[in-house]
């Protein structure tokens, strides 16, 4: 071992250990392996060869016996009988296994009907069965029966639990189908109701019913009862059913009205339906619950009936005794001195040869060889552990601190190479990381500059976006009121005026619809650069939306100015507007109110110009108008009818009166007129011309047609099932109902649920319906096809009159009361009314002539074939409890009118008096 160590002193020795020390652990623990497995070589060596170390050798001789030897025998102790092995107890484990996993089956089962717990059952029963076939003869037979009833018993408690869960899933079931019958019912009310710009206007007694049924799900079939859950903590009663129950009642007369009574029958039903399926399911989940906890107090008696027959069978003690061998007699065994009794002899062995044992001492060479070599071993392991341990932990700790400083954000940081090969490995790769990450890190950074840059270019446009209408880029409504705003904190500084002006495009719509709409975008955008032209000098514009534009005046100096920037546009305009090869004559209509005179907030003076430019387009459009304060008066007033009319379709405040159209050949009243009237909040009645414009700019026009219809309708069906059964009701239509690809099929439904024959009903309308187009001629020629007639209304005052005689399926000619009102003291009116008579008697149109107030306007009427009258002369518009009562005399009180003011002695041309209308009234008087 010295010369091994002087043999590493020598020179060169340096390079010897640099290849032990790059060795890797491999190497080291193989190393220290070899030096182990070298002792072991070395102490085998030694044990087979240990003869050429002993010096001398010395015989031991030990004498032959020749005797046999006397073995003494111990002493018999007595001895205790030996038990019999206790019997094995029973074995409980695997009943007990299968209780538990029936009880968690049959849980599982009550949560998910998917749950198969019939095989648990199955298993429990085996295992019952093996086990008190096991206890027959060891436990009691009446404590064997008891269990058994037991096993049965836990099993009926589930199924009886079982087919509960199942009755309960059926009884939810239920009581969502009768809730999405609701439910359902009510979405195709609220989709049959009108809407305005995707809001739904409808009574409020259904809206308000709508929301009830929409927060009305309760938690009660959404919520399935856990197993250790209590449902009885659900309310009895909740407050929802009872609400939804009070307002149903409540609106019941409303919501007949306008869903009829077979629909609130049908939620009345479904909501009792829905009551008591809840109070059945609150009685289903207290016997659930109860069944739950019995059948678990059931499991867990059982389990500890199961564990308290669990006890061992009695010990059966053995009677037999050992017997203690007898040993045949032999010569007497010497006994040492206190040993007792004598023990039984033991015969004598054979005598055997004498053994003759060599031992050969030696000098202590071989045990001095063996310590030195484990040494020399422990020595080895040591330096090894030595140079491994340092090895390691400086290079682990040179990593450990490179990887902080590179945390730290220090990537420019590398490990020193060193250590054992996988460290040094480590350490390579770790600065190619280093490298790698280094490298990702400034291409981390170019790309996040790049973004910053892409950033920054989005938020600009999108800034842009967010303050410009992306079609025409003028400012838009955000930015008009930020540019106003900051106009007006000027103006106010240096005692200016700002201008606000509101255009509007006349008949853009007729653009869009006979153009297309991408050409009318094209249009805007056109109309958008020559206003920015326009208005650059002294201030700027924006569009609002649609075709609506606004200008800005920043800095006038008095109103005039403002007013003559508003006609400068309008001249501007006056010139032609080339859009994509094309010029347009584009004319504008122009609203200007200015501060400080005429509001002081920018939402002020946009609402200012509103009302002015609507003033211009009254006056017939392509006007520039300056706002005054009546014209705000105006639009409040507009706005306060339009929430009246919209309380009024809620609060059922419209009225029906009906005027009758006398025949002056027969003095009978074949029809009557249905006239719309508002009941206002103080009592008095509003006539259609008060609200009925405003009725169709905000569009209630249609549901309050639709009452009207429904309304007339039902009147008719009263008189013709009662006192009048020839009944004839003219009701007005507006054109929008008869745009209304479902307005004749409504007029068919309702006609058919009255029971009122289609001749009972006659449609008015007015000229302007020709301006809607071939569908709505067609609705009209449909009517017309049912049986239902069709009368003109206010001819004779509209520019395409001759035109609708030909296109309209007409039954009957109104003349217009302007007409009329002239008829007895101007030859001209006389002269027109008389042309027109006979143009519609040569058509075979029924005539009516309204407004006739004073009896000298029926002279020149009195040859007229098929000529009716109406007017206040005859009778008023009446409520319809009265109309029976003016058809009946009627009759009557004609003859009485023609008769007043010397009349009849007055006219002695048969021209003018037929002689049997003349022979009519004479009789009658």
């Amino acid at each position: 071992m010295a010369a091994g160590i002087r043999k590493i002193q020598r020179p060169g020795s340096g390079i010897v250990l640099a290849k032990f020390a790059n060795t890797g652990i491999v190497g080291h623990l193989l190393l220290a392996f070899a030096a182990v497995g070298a002792l072991a070589i070395g102490a085998n060596l030694i044990a087979q060869h240990g003869s050429l170390l002993v010096e001398k050798t010395d015989t031991v001789v030990v004498r032959a016996v020749e005797a046999p030897v006397v073995v003494k025998a111990p002493t018999p102790q007595p001895q205790a009988a030996a038990p019999v092995p206790v019997a094995k107890a029973l074995d409980v484990a695997e009943l007990v296994t299968s209780i538990d996993r029936f009880e968690q089956q049959t849980l599982a089962r009550l949560e998910s009907s998917n749950v198969d717990y019939t095989t648990a059952g199955a298993s429990l029963k085996a295992a019952s069965g093996a086990y008190l076939t096991a206890a027959a003869g060891r436990v009691p037979q009446r404590r064997l029966k008891e269990l058994a009833a037991q096993v049965e018993s836990l099993q009926v408690q589930a199924n009886d639990l079982v087919r509960a869960s199942d009755a309960r899933a059926t009884l939810v079931s239920k009581y969502w189908q009768h809730f999405e019958a609701m439910d359902e019912r009510m979405k195709r009310s609220l989709d049959r109701a009108w809407k305005i710009f995707g809001r739904v206007v409808a009574r409020e007694s259904l809206i308000d019913l709508s929301r009830q049924l929409a927060g009305l799900r309760p938690s009660l079939v959404s919520r399935t009862p856990q197993a250790t859950g209590n449902p009885a903590a659900l309310p009895e009663n909740p407050t929802g059913e009872s609400s939804f129950s009070a307002s149903l009642e409540q609106n019941a007369d409303s919501l007949t009205r306008s869903q009829g009574a077979k629909w609130v029958e049908a939620m009345r039903k479904d909501h009792s339906s829905l009551v008591l399926s809840r109070a059945s399911l609150l009685r289903l989940d207290d016997e659930r619950a109860d069944g739950i906890e019995k059948f678990r107090t059931g499991s867990t008696n059982l389990v500890k009936s199961i564990r308290s027959l669990q006890v061992r069978a009695p010990t059966v003690k053995s009677e037999t005794a050992i017997a203690t061998p007898k040993v045949p007699a032999t010569r007497p065994v010497e006994m040492e001195s206190g040993a007792g009794p004598q023990a039984p002899e033991i015969p004598a062995l054979p005598p055997k040869p004498a053994i003759k044992v060599s031992v050969r001492p030696g000098d202590g060479g071989s045990q001095r060889f063996i310590a030195w070599l484990s040494v020399a071993v422990l020595l080895i392991l040591g330096v090894i552990s030595i140079v491994v341990t340092l090895r390691i932990i400086g290079p682990v700790r040179k990593l450990m601190l490179a990887t902080r400083r590179f945390a730290d954000g220090d990537l420019a940081t590398r490990v020193e190479r060193g250590g054992i090969r996988e460290l040094d490995s480590l350490a390579v790769s770790f600065n190619a990381m280093a490298d790698r990450l280094e490298a990702a890190q400034a291409t981390s950074f170019d790309h996040q500059q790049e973004l910053e840059r892409k950033v920054d270019e989005r938020t600009r446009q999108l800034q842009h976006l967010a303050e410009h209408d992306p079609l025409t880029e003028l400012p838009n409504r955000r930015q008009l009121f930020s540019q106003l705003e900051a106009a007006l904190r000027d103006a106010c500084a240096h005692g200016r005026l700002v201008g606000v002006m509101l255009l509007d495009l006349d008949n853009f719509k007729n653009i869009n619809d006979s153009m297309g709409h991408a050409y009318g975008d094209q249009v805007l955008q056109s109309v958008a650069q020559r206003l920015e032209t326009i208005v650059a000098p002294f201030g700027f514009s924006a569009r609002l939306g649609g075709d609506e534009f606004t200008v800005i005046y920043a800095e006038a100096t008095n109103a005039e100015a403002i007013t003559d920037a508003g006609l400068l546009i309008q001249q501007a305009f006056q010139q032609p507007l080339p859009v994509n090869g094309r010029n347009l004559l584009i004319s504008l209509s122009i609203g200007a109110s200015f501060y400080p005179g005429h509001a002081k907030s920018a939402d002020s003076l946009l609402r200012a110009a509103d009302a002015a430019l609507f003033r211009a387009k009254a006056l017939g459009r392509n006007q520039l108008c300056v706002f005054s304060p009546d014209l705000l008066d105006a639009a409040a007033s507009r706005f306060s009818t339009e929430q009246g009319l919209r309380h009024a379709i809620e609060g059922g405040e419209f009225e029906l009166a009906y005027q009758p159209e006398v025949d002056l050949h027969t003095f009978q009243v074949p029809l009557v007129e249905a006239l719309l009237r508002w009941r206002l909040p103080d009592g008095k009645l509003a006539s259609p011309a008060d609200f009925l414009t405003i009725a169709e700019e905000s569009g209630l026009i249609l549901e309050i047609s639709d009452w009207v219809l429904r309304s007339a309708i039902d009147a008719a069906s009263r008189w013709h099932h009662g006192g009048w059964p020839d009944v004839r009701v003219a009701i007005n239509v507006s054109p929008r109902q008869l745009l209304d690809a479902g307005f004749v099929n409504r007029v068919k439904e309702l006609l058919a649920a009255s029971r009122v024959p289609a001749k009972c009903i006659e449609i008015e309308l007015t000229e302007n319906v020709l301006q809607t187009g071939a569908e709505t001629i067609d609705a009209l020629r449909q009517l017309r096809a049912c049986g239902i007639g069709i009368a003109l209304d206010d001819f004779g005052t509209g520019y395409s009159s001759l035109a609708s005689l030909e296109l309209l399926p007409l039954t009957r000619v109104k003349l217009d009361r302007s007409l009329i009102a002239r008829i007895d003291g101007s030859k001209r009116a006389l002269a027109i009314a008389r042309a027109i008579i006979a143009l519609c008697e040569s058509l075979d149109l029924e005539i009516t002539a309204e407004g006739v107030e004073r009896p000298e306007q029926l002279v020149p009427l009195l040859n007229v074939r098929s000529m009716f009258v109406q007017g206040y002369l005859m009778s008023r518009p009446a409520p319809s409890g009265e109309v029976l009562r003016i058809v009946a005399t009627m009759p009557a009180r004609m003859p009485s009118l023609l008769l007043q003011g010397g009349l009849i002695a007055g006219t002695d041309s048969s021209d003018e008096f037929p002689e049997a209308l003349r022979n009519l009234i004479v009789a009658s008087g």
